[in-house]
């Protein structure tokens, strides 16, 4: 009532986020004053304004035609219809295989999590090119060296590193199977990255994948090309699973010989790895990262099998071309990459 009798010609709403603490505050112009019936009581007036907040078409978000087909959706879901919605969404999905039908309706991603093979990297980028100024973010979820550094120079302080550690295998289009995790999904800013990762975190966490905030996330990311540099050659070489190359004193050799120049180039590129010596890195990966994956086939077998190219050239290739820029000498690992590079052209090429 003190609200009606009072002389406004504009409202101001102070709002908070919860959970972040931000602040927003919007100022709206008094459209009129509306009465409200109550029962068995005086009608009372209330303001009218109009925030331009909602989807609806009166605040612009959507047209009248796009509004009035989303009511129509609910309404079936709410009359039962699942099956019909779930058909049509399958088909939407299917529909949607480019960036560009992705986005045709005005779909603006707050974060893409990028997970091609690192080779496709830089063609990734340029497809979604338009959508990368309103976005906070891309997060590398891939093998490889390079990834983070092909993010940093498409798009400038929104690089987002991803160490992934699990292994899956495809059983169908739209279905996977987890068959190994060996740690959490890390992600964390890199090349002066951008705040608010945490956020991605809680969302993947919730959603079943376990992962955590990391600050010296590229250490972590050269962490795992390492472990992928001393097993997936040799086990798309031998056509073996990862624990066989640890029960064979000659193949545990070779691995160690393999994390031994690796640590050579990272010392000579500056980088800081997550153990200090190789000594303390061979230590641990027998120790402590084989054993849960021993049972797992690497992904460079499966490509070598399905006539698919591999990404010998982020891993033991981005090795050798890094020691040939320092004038270091990595023969394991170049005997390696030549030889998968062979099964690859063959493989590729009929």
């Amino acid at each position: 009532r003190q609200l009606a009798e009072l002389d406004m010609s504009d409202l101001r709403f102070d709002l908070e986020e919860k959970r972040e603490g931000k602040k927003l505050t919007i100022e709206r112009p008094l459209l009129r004053w509306a009465p409200i019936k109550r029962h068995n009581q005086e009608p009372q007036k209330r303001p009218v304004i109009q925030l331009g907040l909602c989807l609806g078409p009166c605040g612009g978000g959507v047209t009248r035609e796009q509004y009035h087909a989303m009511l129509n959706e609910v309404c079936r879901f709410l009359s039962g219809r699942h099956a019909e919605i779930a058909a049509g969404l399958r088909e939407r999905m299917k529909a949607a295989s480019t960036v560009e039908q992705v986005s045709r309706d005005g779909f603006e991603p707050e974060w893409t999590l990028l997970s091609v093979k690192s080779y496709d990297t830089r063609r990734a980028l340029e497809d979604m090119a338009a959508l990368i100024p309103s976005q906070k973010g891309i997060a590398s979820l891939q093998n490889g060296l390079g990834n983070v550094e092909a993010i940093a120079e498409a798009a400038p302080g929104k690089t987002v590193g991803g160490r992934v550690i699990f292994g899956a295998s495809t059983l169908r289009p739209g279905a996977v199977e987890v068959t190994v995790c060996a740690d959490d999904v890390l992600l964390g800013p890199a090349y002066g990255g951008p705040t608010g990762v945490e956020e991605v975190c809680d969302a993947l966490d919730s959603s079943g994948i376990p992962c955590r905030y990391e600050d010296k996330i590229l250490s972590y990311i050269w962490d795992k090309v390492l472990y992928n540099v001393a097993l997936n050659p040799l086990a798309t070489m031998l056509r073996t699973n990862y624990g066989s190359l640890g029960d064979d004193g000659g193949t545990r050799s070779v691995i160690e010989t393999l994390i031994g120049e690796f640590y050579e180039v990272a010392a000579a590129e500056g980088v800081e790895l997550v153990a200090s010596t190789a000594g303390a890195y061979v230590e641990r990966f027998f120790s402590d990262l084989l054993p849960p994956t021993r049972e797992h086939r690497s992904s460079m077998q499966e490509d070598i099998e399905n006539g698919r190219p591999t990404e010998i050239s982020a891993l033991n290739g981005a090795v050798c071309r890094m020691a040939s820029d320092k004038g270091i000498e990595v023969p394991a690992n170049r005997l390696l990459t030549t030889l998968v590079e062979f099964l690859e052209r063959r493989s590729t090429e009929g």
